[in-house]
């Protein structure tokens, strides 16, 4: 598969102003969740910057890596350098997709047997991810996995429960049922 670097090369400089001081993954989930270099913005960065020269050749692996990401900031906020990560996250999402890579990370899944169409989710989320098409003659929501934040509002709003995101990450409502079943035992 082929990248489309020219589209990431003119994040060259500003990845070359990250001085990888780890200052971005201490609110990481991600990182807490697995504690994992590949895993915090800064490991991202440098997996986007090999990317852009070469030195990384792109891979399903890659790619969800890069898409793995809860857009919550806390990174660009706590960065010294001023970098603007979840923008060239953004960028290298949509680089990766463009060459066929077609991952999931922490993007919400839908489940098209439970959709009715209704479109609360369209105007719940903030990053205009997603949108109601017409697929076999009715109307069904479809997630832009490039513009999804993994935010969960739509999830949380959904009236039919079709909207999911991926377990494994500690954020599905399984999981936090778990957790929360896990700490009252704990705390008898």
């Amino acid at each position: 598969m082929k990248l489309k670097v020219d589209k990431l090369k003119k994040w060259e400089n500003e990845l070359n102003v990250c001085i990888r001081c780890g200052y971005c993954y201490e609110h990481c989930h991600l990182f807490k969740l697995t504690g994992w270099e590949v895993d915090t913005p800064r490991g991202k960065l440098l997996l986007i910057y090999g990317l852009v020269t070469g030195e990384v050749v792109p891979s399903e692996y890659i790619a969800e890596k890069i898409f793995e990401c809860f857009y919550c900031k806390n990174c660009g906020k706590s960065c010294s350098a001023n970098v603007a990560i979840t923008d060239i996250f953004t960028e290298a999402r949509e680089v990766l997709k463009e060459a066929g890579f077609d991952v999931d990370g922490t993007t919400v899944k839908v489940d098209k047997d439970m959709c009715s169409g209704c479109g609360v989710c369209v105007s719940v989320c903030k990053a205009e991810a997603t949108k109601v098409e017409k697929e076999e003659g009715k109307r069904k929501a479809v997630v832009d996995k490039v513009k999804c934040q993994s935010c969960g509002v739509c999830v949380a709003a959904c009236p039919t429960g079709a909207r999911k995101p991926k377990e494994g990450y500690q954020i599905s409502p399984k999981e936090l049922r778990a957790k929360v079943a896990e700490y009252l035992v704990g705390a008898r």
